[in-house]
C-alpha cells in the first residue's frame, strides 16, 4: 500500500522562531535606557510650606526656586538675580501674559521672598504664584 500523497500547504508549523521578537524587546529597552537617562532631571531640595487652601494644578509658568542656601533656580537652571530678570524680560517680550511659580524654602525669612518677588515684578510679570503643599489634615 501506498502512503498518502501530502500537500505541502496543509503542513503544519511546529516550531516558532522567537529571535526577531527578542530582537525588537531588545532594541525598545535600549531606547527606553537611554531616553529615561536624558530624561533624568536634577532634582533641587526644598522643603514646601503647607496651606490648607492650595490648589490642585500649577499654571503653565516659569518655576522660579529658591532653596535654604538662598540659591535660585529658573526652570532647574542656577541663575543669579541679574540672569532671572534678563529672563523673564525676554520671556514676556514674547508673551506679556508670562506666569511665573515661585517656589521657596518654608526656612527662608520672608524678606527672601519679597525680595524675589520684587525679581519677578521688577521684570515685567504681573501674574505669580507661590508654590505650597496642600495640608491634608
Amino acid at each position: 500500500m501506498a502512503a498518502p500523497a501530502r500537500n505541502d500547504d496543509e503542513d503544519i508549523i511546529a516550531n516558532i522562531n522567537i529571535t526577531p521578537l527578542v530582537d525588537i524587546f531588545l532594541v525598545l529597552l535600549i531606547i527606553f535606557m537611554i531616553t529615561s537617562s536624558v530624561i533624568d532631571q536634577r532634582e533641587i531640595n526644598i522643603s514646601l510650606p503647607k496651606a490648607a487652601h492650595a490648589g490642585t494644578e500649577a499654571p503653565k509658568a516659569s518655576g522660579l526656586i529658591i532653596d535654604k542656601d538662598k540659591r535660585m533656580f529658573l526652570d532647574g537652571v542656577p541663575s543669579d538675580s541679574a540672569g532671572i530678570t534678563m529672563a523673564l524680560q525676554s520671556a514676556v517680550a514674547n508673551a506679556p501674559d508670562h506666569e511665573v511659580l515661585i517656589a521657596a524654602d518654608q526656612e527662608l525669612a520672608y524678606k527672601e521672598i519679597v525680595r524675589v518677588i520684587d525679581i519677578v515684578r521688577g521684570a515685567g510679570i504681573i501674574k505669580y504664584a507661590l508654590k505650597v503643599v496642600r495640608n491634608r489634615s
